[in-house]
């Protein structure tokens, strides 16, 4: 499985279960249910519970490709897919200060 094959399937479920589809409702309720799996991730690492980390990290993801086709949909965006390889590689070229445990904002025109 890979991230449009996730936001494929985000797109049907949200259509068979009858999820608000209208933008403002469907972005207010897809941030809170992002920032909620979050906080969930949170809870399964801190009680050490590693089946519970991966299960709620699926859950982050998929609000997270919700939230991308809200901007695909609504905004006529560039596509995730497109978006995470240009990040990716913009991400290699970026180097690693380890003293300050940070990395370095290379200029670009699209990720500042």
């Amino acid at each position: 499985m890979n991230i449009k094959d996730i936001q494929t399937w985000e797109r049907d479920f949200t259509k068979r279960k009858g999820i608000a589809q209208d933008e403002e409702k469907a972005v207010k309720i897809a941030m809170l249910k992002l920032t909620e799996e979050v906080g969930e991730v949170s809870k399964a690492i801190l009680e050490k519970d590693w089946d519970g980390v991966l299960a709620e990290v699926t859950d982050v993801i998929v609000f997270a490709c919700k939230v991308a086709n809200i901007a695909e949909d609504f905004h006529n965006t560039e596509k995730l897919v497109d978006v995470m390889k240009e990040k990716i590689e913009y991400s290699e070229k970026r180097t690693y200060d380890k003293e300050k445990n940070k990395f370095d904002k290379p200029k670009d025109e699209k990720f500042h």
